[in-house]
């Protein structure tokens, strides 16, 4: 009796013992199967966060390409490949985590540049509208190209408001030899109500949000230089801000508040001063704009005198546009 008991037990013990040892290696097996999930997770996360901080990137370096490689994140790393135009950008992204690796492929088109329709070579639009023109200031409507010959596309005023109101304002406060260099559509004094639909506080934010360019308040002189011909930038300038000497500078330029432009500053392309309340902007000596001027504010006031130009052109416009460059992108295809 004694020994069946013993070869009993010693069988159950057997019989346990490899039942704890399949456990054990079940066991085993699942917690791999766990860390190898999570590994798998883990690289396919920073794979995916590898594009998106990149797609940032490109936001803010509108000219960025080539290989970035290892880049740590989340206890991993990973690899991003971009390249391509910006009609069609390639961004590969590799995360590697704990010995597995992810692809993740994104092609993106970056949206072009938003210009809404110009209506006038200055465009007043305010609430409460003053204006101090003397010297020898011109104002002109006419189209011209970037050597101040004649433009192709037709004429528009030279200063164009929002109101039948405003506009007998203008007339009937400009002194008569500044009348009539106020030139464009109709005649001079080129000053005319103009259907404007476009919403100018939200085009400024489309704007602001792909500068290539952000300056502080202060005062630019001789040196400063805000994109050229050939490399246009968008520029903001976050608070009251003056050019003088040769500053220079071609695109779009945002002021949010008050311009000061005297000397030679010139800009090529379009110029936009806003602000919720006062804007005060002077324009002396042979300071220009050839472009467009946007004024934009519960108050506007407008002082000129010296020899300042704002001419018109259809053409610095256009190489705004074909140059400047968006920081929104189009997601088309997503493959991992």
């Amino acid at each position: 009796m004694g020994k069946a008991v013993l070869i009993v037990t010693l069988g159950l013990s057997i019989i346990i013992g490899i039942l704890i040892v399949n456990l054990n290696a079940n066991s085993t097996r699942g917690l791999q199967t766990s860390v190898d999930s999570y590994s798998e997770m883990q690289s396919r996360l920073i794979a995916n966060s590898g594009v998106e901080i990149y797609l940032e990137k490109l936001r803010r370096n509108k000219s960025l390409t080539g290989n970035f490689i290892g880049n740590s994140l989340m206890g991993g790393s990973y690899d991003v490949y971009i390249s391509g135009p910006d009609s069609n950008l390639t961004v590969r992204s590799v995360g590697h985590f704990n010995g597995n690796d992810h692809t993740c492929i994104v092609t993106a088109r970056r949206s072009p540049i938003s210009i809404p329709n110009i209506t006038s070579a200055i465009y007043v639009s305010t609430a409460d509208l003053g204006l101090h023109l003397s010297g020898n200031m011109f104002i002109d409507g006419n189209d011209h190209n970037l050597d101040l010959s004649a433009g192709p596309s037709p004429s528009l005023p030279g200063i164009g408001v929002n109101s039948p109101t405003d506009s007998a304002y203008v007339i009937n406060d400009i002194r008569p030899n500044i009348s009539n260099l106020i030139l464009g559509l109709g005649g001079s004094p080129s000053v005319n109500t103009v259907n404007s639909n476009t919403d100018w506080m939200s085009v400024t934010q489309n704007f602001i949000f792909a500068a290539d360019t952000t300056i502080s308040t202060g005062t630019y002189s001789s040196g400063t230089t805000l994109g050229t011909a050939s490399n246009p930038k968008i520029t903001y300038a976050n608070g009251n801000v003056g050019f003088s000497g040769s500053a220079s500078g071609y695109g779009i330029m945002v002021v949010n508040g008050n311009l000061s432009m005297s000397g030679n500053f010139s800009f090529t392309g379009i110029v936009i001063v806003y602000g919720q309340s006062e804007i005060i902007t002077n324009s002396t000596g042979n300071s220009g704009i050839l472009g467009a001027t946007i004024f934009v504010g519960q108050s506007v006031d407008f002082k000129a005198t010296g020899n300042s130009s704002f001419f018109y052109s259809s053409q610095s416009i256009n190489n705004a546009k074909a140059n400047l460059k968006s920081s929104r992108f189009q997601v088309i295809k997503w493959w991992e």
